[in-house]
């Protein structure tokens, strides 16, 4: 994928899928390095990341989960899902796009690289100020 066919990514969402917080494109860009002679491998620069996002990224898919709270237990249901390339609305505007499909809520958000969780990001939307809203 070149850089002109790359849909428009903020910066709050590479930082999520590429900083220390959630490792997984950092592991796989360092996976993807030869082992030195001690055994170890080296950690990925800054453009492997950058490459390593751009492979993973266009195929992942996203879940998007509302946070329940009942006593001290936190759960989570399913509010939906979208499939790679299909969530580019809520990338752009994610507020407006959860207020808009979901409501006033808490929703978590997991992206998928096929079975594999690569991260999270957690939602208060519409106003949401305590589960006593909902």
């Amino acid at each position: 994928m070149t850089d002109s066919t790359r849909p428009e990514v903020p910066p709050w969402l590479y930082k999520l899928f590429t900083g220390h917080q959630y490792p997984y494109v950092r592991r796989q860009a360092k996976f993807d390095k030869p082992r030195s002679e001690e055994g170890d491998r080296p950690e990925p620069t800054k453009d492997e990341i950058q490459e390593k996002f751009w492979e993973i990224y266009p195929r992942c898919t996203t879940k998007m989960l509302q946070e329940i709270k009942t006593g001290m237990i936190v759960a989570f249901k399913e509010l939906g899902g979208y499939a790679a390339g299909t969530y580019q609305e809520f990338v752009e505007n994610p507020d407006a796009f959860l207020s808009r499909e979901y409501g006033k809520k808490k929703i978590k958000v997991n992206f998928y690289d096929g079975d594999n969780f690569v991260c999270t990001i957690n939602f208060k939307v519409a106003g949401w100020a305590s589960h006593d809203d909902d």
